[in-house]
């Protein structure tokens, strides 16, 4: 059974993940014209600029409880109670997905701002190779340690708006 499931993850890095996901299999028009829906064209930039608007997001795939103390210390997550692994998702407006980043660890430095931060900062898939200044970005809270690192870097920024406290 393990050597069935490494056949099929070989032959998904080799022959899927190169054609589908990443940067480089999509051009910056094609997702302006065909993946990037009116509505977010209309509420967040002109609806006839060459901007692109993404969506990003961390994301959690639980694994086992590992005999290996230190990975057990890595992947233990405070916030989930469990072991698990994050990777990071960069969909356009209509949830096709451009590049999964990672996984990347869960212990509390890989927060989803640290890891956007990593990511822009080492071009980790031709990311800021494929960005232009004032592209539009879609965070959710989980972002605002990164906001003005990512307006210095020349992003426009979206966050949903939260009443005071």
């Amino acid at each position: 059974m393990a050597e069935i499931v490494k056949r099929a993850r070989v032959a998904l890095v080799r022959n899927f993940v190169p054609l589908n996901v990443g940067f480089h299999h999509s051009t910056r028009e094609h997702i302006i014209d065909r993946l990037t829906t009116e509505i977010s064209k209309q509420l967040f930039s002109d609806p006839i600029s060459d901007t692109v608007i993404l969506v990003l997001d961390g994301t959690y795939i639980y694994i086992q409880k590992s005999s290996l103390y230190k990975f057990q210390r890595l992947t233990y997550s405070v916030y989930k109670s469990r072991p698990l692994v994050k990777p990071f998702i960069i969909t356009t407006t209509d949830g096709y997905i451009v590049d999964v980043v990672g996984p990347f660890f869960s212990n509390g430095r890989n927060n989803d701002a640290a890891i956007l931060s990593h990511i822009v900062k080492t071009n980790k898939g031709n990311f800021t190779s494929f960005m232009k200044e004032q592209d539009i970005l879609i965070v959710d809270r989980g972002f605002r340690d990164s906001l003005d690192f990512l307006k210095d870097c020349g992003f426009q920024v979206e966050m949903p708006a939260f009443l005071q406290k």
